[in-house]
């Protein structure tokens, strides 16, 4: 029997009744409230007494407040929350017996030249908190002949780089600008002024501040820029990774990408030591102070505030040593062996 058009509409509208109905019975679902993960910021700070908590966040704020630069404010509050954790009580009631012990546990963990950084945080912090019976000596650290490039290897690292108009602008504003693998990151076109062979910098090391363009240097500029792929939101700044994951950002300031750059040039280049950004700039510092430039002209280029910092850079390797003496002129080892045979024959 087949079932008329009317039939099959009231079994459709009870079928929809019912279903209704036990939709209406049902409770509705009750959902737990998910528990909320701290921040990264917070899990760290979750070690510390709320009083020492206090404390730093305050003292981070006062640090915002007073310095410019990121990377102080970082490294002030990185070392002084490690402090913190490991006093692992208020600081109210640290001694100046702790600090002592906190020293010796540094100096018996980390290598010399990094506990200067750490003190000297710790110390800024106890005198924030007018804590000065605190202060402890800061380490000495150990001044060791940092390794630099020859006259002969700086050519090289440079003459390489005119492979890559990207590579050659890189190397220039390492060997002519001394610029900090960091300030690449601050390069706009906006502040650049190649008429006047300037280009300006916000918010360096040493504050505001510009560079003085070699000839050289300008004109790499001008031969890099139609090279230049930025994503839009990137257009005004002048360094561009042209290649890889990030191509058409900015390096990062501390992102390893120019340490990368100038390692890879420097591979082209053949050679063969140990080779990061801060070797280029001393290299090319000592290298002024051997061709007798002006320390003050060097001051300069560098953008030290103190002549001290400048001197600091000048690094001589055993081979310039060796390289001094030949220059000179010196007595061979084969006249010397003969000068003193004729002393003993009686000659002289």
């Amino acid at each position: 029997m087949i079932p008329s058009e009317t039939n099959v509409e009231n079994n459709r509208n009870n079928f929809v009744q019912i279903r209704l109905g036990e939709l209406e019975e049902q409770k509705e679902p009750v959902f737990e409230k998910p528990i909320k993960q701290p921040l990264k910021k917070e899990r760290k700070l979750l070690n510390l007494c709320e009083q020492n908590r206090d404390s730093l966040e305050k003292y981070h704020q006062y640090l915002n407040l007073n310095y410019r630069k990121k990377t102080t404010i970082q490294n002030y509050y990185y070392h002084v929350r490690k402090f913190l954790q490991w006093m692992n009580k208020p600081i109210d009631e640290v001694t100046k017996e702790d600090m002592l012990k906190w020293r010796g546990y540094l100096l018996h963990t980390y290598m010399k030249n990094g506990n200067a950084r750490r003190v000297v945080s710790a110390n800024h912090f106890t005198k924030w908190l007018e804590r000065e019976d605190l202060k402890i000596p800061v380490p000495a650290q150990e001044h060791s002949n940092k390794i630099v490039l020859s006259e002969q290897e700086l050519n090289n690292y440079l003459e390489t780089s005119k492979e890559d108009p990207f590579w050659h602008v890189i190397a220039l504003f390492q060997i002519d600008g001394l610029l900090r693998p960091s300030e690449f990151s601050i390069l706009k076109i906006s502040n650049m002024d190649l008429d006047n062979q300037i280009f300006y910098l916000d918010n360096t090391k040493t504050g505001n501040n510009y560079i003085i363009l070699s000839p050289r240097l300008t004109q790499a500029i001008k031969e890099y820029l139609p090279h230049r792929e930025p994503k839009p939101e990137y257009e005004e700044y002048l360094i561009i990774i042209p290649n890889g994951t990030y191509k058409g950002k900015v390096p990062k300031p501390f992102g390893g990408f120019i340490n990368k750059t100038t390692k890879e040039i420097a591979k082209k280049a053949g050679i063969t030591k140990y080779i990061a950004p801060y070797i280029i700039k001393p290299s090319s510092i000592t290298l002024d102070f051997n061709k007798q430039v002006n320390p003050k002209i060097i001051q300069r280029k560098a953008r030290h505030r103190k002549i001290e910092t400048t001197l600091r850079y000048d690094h001589v390797s055993d081979d310039m040593v060796r390289e001094y003496f030949e220059k000179m002129n010196l007595p061979t080892k084969y006249a010397v062996d003969k000068m003193e045979h004729n002393q003993e024959v009686g000659y002289f």
